[in-house]
């Protein structure tokens, strides 16, 4: 085994762009001391590396089997993130990060019930996922101002609709290239045009209404144009390192952009 597994690291990195770009985004809209983002930042990062943890004692547990190690290792981050968190509640005040970590916490936990009966992958499991990571932009918000704001909740749902484009994208590519069956293709490429075109007419409409909606279109920009391309010409084959690298690049793209809506409304 090597060090990753002893560590239990997580081992999607999309999932590390999920948790930090909003992270980012949260810090870079948000006008304030900037130093409890450190705080903040150390406690997420211990948090999300206990959910592999986790979800290997959670699964151990459901097969009555003993998962001595995974427990240990799990409690070890969890303290780990009480300790780099503490604080922020202790030092900087901010306690309404109790509620915000509890929602967390509990996203963690369906989650792994989720991993536990395999209902991970699904739509509905991935958004759940998603929701929970993203949830580091309105606390980096917060603990910058020191006080809950409408922003800092569509700072999250922004990064939310984003990320959850990756979801239909990636299984339009996946069943693309995997030969399924005619039904799931047709499935997956219906979903994935609904989606966008939603993202694309909200996003059209706060253009218009907004100054912010035209850095929020240039931010989506790349993520629409990807979608769209392969519902328009599904490609049989699939290059899941170069996916992987391209929606890093995308989402790169979007921390620009949205960090300058952010700032310049």
């Amino acid at each position: 085994m090597g060090w990753r597994g002893r560590l239990k690291l997580p081992k999607e990195h999309g999932a590390w762009a999920m948790l930090y770009v909003p992270l980012l985004i949260g810090t870079l809209a948000a006008h304030g001391g900037r130093r409890p983002v450190l705080w903040l930042s150390a406690a997420v990062t211990f948090l999300f590396i206990a959910r592999e943890s986790l979800l290997a004692w959670w699964r151990a547990r459901r097969r009555r089997q003993e998962a001595m190690r995974a427990r240990t290792v799990m409690l070890i981050y969890f303290a780990l993130a009480l300790l780099f968190g503490a604080p922020l509640i202790l030092e900087h005040q901010r306690w309404g990060m109790i509620p915000l970590a509890l929602g967390a916490f509990g996203l963690l936990l369906v989650n792994a019930e989720q991993a536990a009966r395999l209902e991970d992958r699904t739509v509905r499991g991935e958004i759940l996922a998603i929701l929970g990571l993203t949830m580091t932009a309105p606390a980096a918000h917060y603990v910058i101002r020191g006080r809950w704001e409408a922003e800092a909740f569509v700072l999250w749902g922004v990064s939310a609709l984003y990320f959850a484009s990756s979801v239909f994208y990636v299984k339009l590519r996946m069943t693309a290239a995997h030969g399924r069956s005619p039904e799931l293709r047709a499935r997956a490429r219906r979903q994935c045009a609904l989606y966008h075109s939603f993202l694309i007419a909200a996003l059209v409409g706060l253009a218009l209404t907004h100054r912010m909606g035209v850095f929020l279109t240039l931010a989506f920009a790349p993520a629409l144009g990807r979608a769209l391309w392969h519902v328009v010409r599904p490609a049989e084959q699939v290059n899941l390192r170069r996916v992987g690298i391209a929606e890093i690049i995308n989402a790169v793209v979007f921390l620009i952009f949205a960090a300058l809506a952010f700032r310049h409304t």
